[in-house]
């Protein structure tokens, strides 16, 4: 086989080992929006220590939302978990979001490193922390 033939072949198969990658990056991609929906925009944005927000109840648009459980965000391998308000239970975002009817989430990160344990409930909710200056909001999903 001559030298000519050898590159344009090599050059094909080069091309179509790049398209079939191409392809299963998309489908990859596409996975992982539709398991987390919404939830993959807060899975890309957040990093370690992260606080997360939940709203459990529905809301109105005229009515505040009433964010009434607390976690925080660990990354291992590519993956988001949440753990708990006591740092006792961990799960998936998915699984803290989605599969207990979440309504609203928000994620803030804390400009300095802090303990949850020490995050108490005013009046049965966490709204206050979205008025603190010790907290940068990251993210919000509906």
């Amino acid at each position: 086989m001559s030298a000519k033939k050898k590159t344009i072949v090599g050059i094909i198969l080069l091309s179509i080992t790049l398209i079939i990658g191409l392809i299963f990056y998309g489908l990859y991609l596409m996975a992982d929006e539709d398991k987390y929906g919404d939830l993959v925009y807060a899975k890309e944005k957040a990093e370690d220590g992260d606080l997360i927000l939940k709203c459990s109840k529905e809301y109105f648009s005229n009515k505040e939302s009433e964010f009434d459980e607390i976690g925080i965000i660990e990354k291992s391998f590519g993956k988001v978990y949440v753990w708990d308000n006591k740092n006792t239970l961990k799960k998936s975002l998915f699984d803290w979001c989605e599969r207990q009817n979440a309504q609203k989430v928000i994620i803030l990160r804390p400009k300095r490193k802090v303990k949850t344990e020490k995050i108490p409930k005013i009046e049965g909710k966490y709204n206050y922390l979205l008025n603190s200056t010790e907290y940068e909001k990251i993210t919000e999903t509906l």
